[in-house]
């Protein structure tokens, strides 16, 4: 099948960014560079992932058999790592909030919820509202409500859902595929975009440093991480290849935290010196992930 190589071995960046994001502290708990990575630089992956699941979901919104396969799988992945994840999170959550949890993913697995959420949102507007650009503000002041909601520490569960975290740029990723931004776009401007924008992430997270405040959202992101993604397949051509480096990046994702909880327990400084295990052990068994998803196709 045809795919965008530079786009796959993006997303193995970000979700080996991620994982930067759950070893913390990276290095000492006062340590400014660690801050920078891990709750700064890295938390452009999420939003880059939902950005790449909008802009290839465009051709699915307009036929339903299509849009119903797509949901179904991600209800039967969710599942699946849920399942997985049962012994970890049953032993960590009261049993009170386990249904809370079922709806709205355990750790890291809350992307799933809402990606099937916030898909399905944006399948529903779409038979309704038929300007795009009316779309994009709908997804503008989500974000901006969950800024807000990040800013005055709120439950975190009120920012990382469907509906503030994962529509806003399914959206954006929607928007640049349909609209065609990639062509329409200047390179030049679009890097130095990017490079302004990443100078502004740092001063919030600067900001975010100073007072150890943890953020899940930053302006700065809703402008940094569709340019970034523009920058990285703009001029790209699509080759022919198999799907497993792209695969591979999910798995990475979905087994990290199992690595974390019950292979490489995290200290509670430094942690600098077990991230390259946790990647490579995170890459061995999601390539044994890989190869078990080729026959039953519910893992990735």
């Amino acid at each position: 099948m045809e795919r965008n190589l530079r786009l796959d071995y993006f997303k193995l960046i970000l979700s080996i960014l991620i994982i930067t994001i759950h070893t913390q502290p990276l290095f000492d708990n006062s340590s400014i560079a660690g801050w920078l990575i891990s709750n700064g630089i890295s938390r452009i992956a999420v939003p880059c992932f939902f950005i790449a699941s909008g802009y290839f979901i465009r051709s699915k919104l307009e036929d339903n058999r299509k849009m119903k396969k797509y949901i179904l799988h991600l209800i039967i992945v969710y599942l699946i790592w849920s399942l997985i994840y049962l012994p970890t999170y049953i032993s960590e959550i009261e049993p009170r909030s386990l249904i809370t949890f079922t709806f709205i993913g355990y750790y890291h697995l809350w992307f799933l919820p809402a990606l099937i959420s916030g898909s399905i949102l944006l399948f529903v507007l779409k038979r309704y509202i038929k300007n795009d650009n009316i779309l994009m503000s709908i997804a503008v002041i989500l974000f901006i409500a969950g800024y807000v909601l990040g800013y005055v520490q709120a439950d975190y569960r009120l920012v990382c859902n469907g509906l503030i975290f994962g529509f806003p740029f399914i959206t954006i990723g929607y928007y640049l595929r349909n609209r065609k931004i990639a062509e329409k776009v200047n390179t030049y401007q679009l890097y130095s975009l990017v490079a302004i924008s990443i100078i502004f992430l740092l001063i919030e997270s600067y900001i975010a440093y100073r007072s150890q405040s943890y953020y899940n959202l930053f302006l700065s992101l809703i402008v940094l991480c569709p340019a970034l993604f523009l920058s990285v397949i703009k001029g790209s051509k699509d080759k022919l290849a198999t799907d497993s480096i792209g695969k591979l990046s999910a798995g990475i994702f979905y087994i990290h935290i199992l690595v974390i909880t019950q292979l490489i327990p995290l200290s509670t400084t430094n942690n600098f010196y077990k991230l390259p295990f946790i990647v490579a052990i995170s890459i061995l068994i999601s390539t044994f992930i890989l190869l078990i998803n080729k026959r039953l196709k519910i893992f990735l």
